[in-house]
């Protein structure tokens, strides 16, 4: 793998005095807007060459890679020469110049002598690891450069959300969180479906020591608390769950790849695809007599067609009838697999109804619906989804035809047919069924589950956070919003001198009172917290009472009090040592 910079090109204008010439060194004018857009014409031409066997190019903006792989080193080394001197003559001929100086190979083999590789009689240094579109690829492939980087990197993060919140002070828990998902997450996820497609054990141990400082600092817990409880508590799953969950919908959505059977089982061709541009000339649009959202509910003569979309447990359905005043002329129904969405089965019969219409005899009918998301979805010429498209072509073409929206389950003939009709699709098995991609929203759902799925196999056998396990035995996404007070009582993890006697930082493991003085102490009989006390509960019933309290806000409120006493009163709940 070769990679190269550019640092100098000379730019010739045709004047009326003949052509100038001008030294540039970015590349492209700084600041053009046509400047991005002719380098790509310039750049495209090396792009579409015929590389030797087994090489190929890669290019982002003014960075190129030559990748090549060959069985012997001697005809590694033959391929890359080759493809140098053809590289070479197309800058020569676009009087273009390399920086020899920032361009370096990667050799991923188990050779210890690498390939001899010239640049114009100057000799391109070999590099154990390259950066290439903000990702580190090393020799090895194991990713271990590009993780410490990000380690580094997070640090720098960690130590500015530090210099906002403290263990009590600054921002609160819920913006210490959402600075996390939507800052520091964000970045440690570049690139993540290049490596952390299937994150291996040393990869996910990695990244879980660099989400642990974050979580600490968001939750203000001591630093002895288990990262896994910490996740459950916050809301936020496992580093390493989160980049894959991200990456397989990359690879899925964007490169169009099949995953292994232990990430996802789809298709990538049964996704579909998003539409992108105008689907007409931009002039062309729908009359707003044509379509709209006013309502069409006292529409109730002439020739009209009602259309709904219908989801349960067993299928999707889709369906329309034809209405001539009270009478039902004519019914279509069908049936779409249990992963599609309504809002697909509504632009499905949207679709049908509007082919259907051409064949009518009547010059002015009237569709009726009762979604008005596929009705600005089908007036939308720029709209990505494919059906969408078809509907506004074949509206455009034929503007007798009137698309209006009518409420839901409002008494209306046509509309309650319609819907028994989808209905009765979806809930018969061997109903015909009509094949459709798979929407995105789905894809997503499907990976969150599976995301959640394995967060609660290792949460359910992990051997840390049990006393959490015993409260909150499901995961989720979403925080269970305790406060700092609650999140120290309820992990045991906090100014307890049951506690802090197992690090030597308290001379003795009892209160003043004289008990061991434990969480449950100090809600319950502890002389010192009276006024802050719950019912005392018995041994083996101290798991009921653990989760009834983490369940009512009143109980919690006492937590939070008597810690928070606790923590202004240490000294008088130190016994005197002599």
């Amino acid at each position: 793998m070769v990679r190269s910079r550019w640092f100098n090109r000379k730019v010739i204008l045709n004047t009326c005095e003949g052509p100038a010439i001008r030294d540039q060194k970015q590349g492209c004018p700084q600041g053009s807007c046509s400047g991005p857009a002719l380098w790509n014409f310039v750049a495209n031409e090396i792009l579409q060459e015929n590389w030797p066997i087994n090489t190929s190019i890669q290019a982002f903006a003014d960075d190129f890679v030559l990748v090549s792989h060959a069985p012997t080193r001697v005809q590694l080394e033959s391929q890359i020469n080759e493809s140098i001197v053809k590289f070479s003559t197309w800058t020569s001929k676009n009087q273009l110049q390399i920086s020899a100086e920032k361009t370096n190979y990667l050799l991923i083999s188990k050779l210890v002598r690498g390939p001899t590789i010239r640049w114009q009689d100057e000799r391109i240094k070999r590099a154990h690891a390259i950066k290439y579109l903000g990702i580190y690829i090393d020799e090895k492939m194991n990713w271990n450069t590009h993780l410490k980087a990000q380690s580094t990197r997070a640090t720098h993060f960690y130590h500015n959300l530090l210099k906002i919140a403290g263990k009590s002070w600054g921002v609160p828990l819920i913006h210490r969180r959402t600075l996390y998902k939507t800052v520091t997450e964000r970045v440690l996820a570049h690139g993540a479906v290049a490596w952390c497609l299937e994150p291996t054990v040393r990869i996910a141990r990695k990244l879980s020591t660099i989400q642990r400082p974050f979580l600490l600092a968001i939750s203000g817990a001591y630093r002895t608390t288990s990262t896994a409880a910490l996740q459950v508590i916050l809301g936020i799953p496992p580093l390493h769950l989160q980049l894959q969950r991200e990456a397989s919908g990359t690879a899925l959505f964007r490169l169009r790849f099949p995953l292994s059977t232990n990430v996802s089982d789809i298709d990538p061709s049964e996704i579909e695809e998003k539409a992108t541009g105008w689907s007409t000339h931009p002039s062309e649009h729908l009359s707003p007599t044509q379509i709209s959202l006013d309502d069409g509910g006292n529409i109730n003569t002439g020739l009209r067609i009602y259309t709904d979309g219908s989801k349960t447990e067993r299928g999707v359905g889709a369906a329309f009838c034809v209405l001539t005043d009270v009478n039902i002329i004519h019914r279509w129904s069908t049936r779409l697999s249990l992963r599609n969405t309504v809002f697909q089965a509504e632009l499905l019969a949207l679709l049908k109804e509007v082919e259907h219409a051409f064949s009518l005899p009547t010059q002015q009918l009237t569709i009726l619906v009762d979604n008005q998301a596929s009705i600005n979805s089908a007036a939308n010429p720029k709209s990505h989804n494919s059906i969408a498209r078809k509907i506004f072509k074949l509206l455009h073409s034929h503007p007798h035809i009137r698309v209006s929206c009518i409420k839901a389950h409002a008494g209306y003939i046509g509309n309650e047919e319609a819907d028994r009709l989808a209905k009765e699709a979806a809930e018969t098995e061997n109903f015909p069924e009509t094949p459709l991609e798979l929407p995105k929203s789905f894809i997503k759902t499907f990976l969150r589950q599976k995301m959640l799925a394995t967060w609660q196999m290792a949460w359910d056998d992990g051997d840390t956070g049990r006393l959490i396990h015993n409260i909150i035995p499901k995961v989720s996404l979403h925080p269970i919003n305790w406060t700092r007070n609650e999140v120290l009582f309820f992990t045991g993890h906090g100014p307890f001198p049951s506690f802090l006697h197992r690090f030597n930082l308290a001379e003795t493991s009892f209160c003043s009172c004289g008990e061991i003085s434990t969480p449950i102490h100090y809600a319950t009989v502890c002389l010192l917290t009276t006024s802050y006390h719950m019912a005392p509960p018995s041994q083996q019933h101290q798991p009921i009472w653990f989760r009834r309290v983490a369940n009512n806000s009143t109980s919690r409120r006492k937590i939070h009090n008597f810690l928070h006493f606790l923590q202004r009163e240490t000294s008088l709940f130190r016994p005197d040592p002599n």
